[in-house]
């Protein structure tokens, strides 16, 4: 499962670093992802928004309905896995 929402995610690229960073960088708000949909919390496209939000700050230029398409894609995706 982390493998999917870290390879949408690196491929939404919402900071747009991947040109320029190492391939482990969003790692870490991948694995917070993964951590709080195992949990149940709230929406996927909510814990993406707020994670993003939290790590990049003015940087993150994403709204919560991007965040939550990004969220259906790695929902339907774990689905067919």
């Amino acid at each position: 499962m982390f493998e999917i929402i870290k390879e949408v995610i690196v491929k939404w690229d919402p900071i747009e670093l991947m040109g320029h960073a190492p391939p482990d960088e969003y790692d870490d708000e991948c694995n917070l992802i993964f951590d709080a949909f195992i949990q149940k919390q709230e929406s996927l496209g909510k814990i993406i928004y707020d994670i993003f939000n939290h790590s990049f700050g003015e940087a993150f230029q994403e709204d919560l309905s991007k965040c939550m398409e990004v969220g259906a894609e790695i929902e339907a995706r774990i689905n067919k896995s």
